[in-house]
């Protein structure tokens, strides 16, 4: 399923407005930034459950494929194998969106994010759903599998460089970062999330890229193949 419309249904689930305090009349208390952060997240999850639900995609765990072997045990995710498909699926752990060295996610945020990397990787990421799990909601998304190369599957920051210069990328020392003209930025460059495949072709499997305010999505230069 399209991550644009699970972003869209993430964010028409809004926090209900605080009431106005006893003291002061029409004018709410001060809010406290971590529970207004919290409430954003719950509503954002329901807004995509409730998406889940009628769109035939709320999840049990019968419905996973079986866990990915030999997977490193992510931050942010739990990896599975989907064989038939030739696709790994990923559930975010539950109640929780992602983070990185950008921050902390917001559901919204980390289907943008994945939406952000279709784009510029040319990658194929799907929503596959909500899975409710006892500790909360997980949000599960899948992408092809990728055969590593049997002897130097890990690329070398000389070849990860090439591949980010391609793309039109630069980096910024003071940032230290990776952006573009477009108003994109790369983090999380580190060798582990590229891959070298058997045909020797550099593919970016976890960088977390951000736009910056000011610059929309459809201006955000597409990868060669799209």
């Amino acid at each position: 399923m399209d991550l644009a419309e699970a972003e869209q249904a993430a964010l028409s689930g809004r926090p209900k407005t605080a009431r106005a305090g006893l003291g002061v009349a029409n004018v709410g208390q001060p809010r406290d930034p971590v529970t207004e952060w919290e409430e954003r997240v719950a509503a954002q999850f329901k807004g995509l459950q409730r998406f889940a639900k009628s769109s035939g995609c709320a999840l049990t765990e019968a419905d996973l494929p079986p866990v990915l072997r030999g997977a490193t045990p992510g931050r942010e995710i739990t990896a599975y194998l989907h064989a038939a498909q030739r696709r790994v699926w990923k559930a975010t752990f539950p109640g929780e969106s992602g983070f990185g060295q950008f921050g902390y996610y917001t559901p919204a945020g980390y289907l943008r994010r994945l939406r952000l990397s279709n784009r510029i990787f040319g990658d194929d990421v799907h929503f596959e759903g909500i899975w409710k799990r006892p500790g909360g909601l997980s949000i599960v998304t899948s992408q092809p599998f990728i055969q590593p190369h049997p002897v130097r599957f890990i690329p070398t920051e000389d070849e990860i460089h090439g591949l980010l210069h391609a793309l039109g990328f630069a980096y910024n020392d003071t940032l230290m970062l990776w952006e573009r003209s477009d108003g994109v930025q790369l983090a999380d460059t580190h060798d582990r999330n590229f891959i070298r495949a058997p045909d020797e072709t550099i593919i970016a499997i976890d960088v977390q890229p951000r736009l910056l305010p000011g610059h929309g999505f459809e201006a955000v230069i597409a990868a060669p193949s799209l």
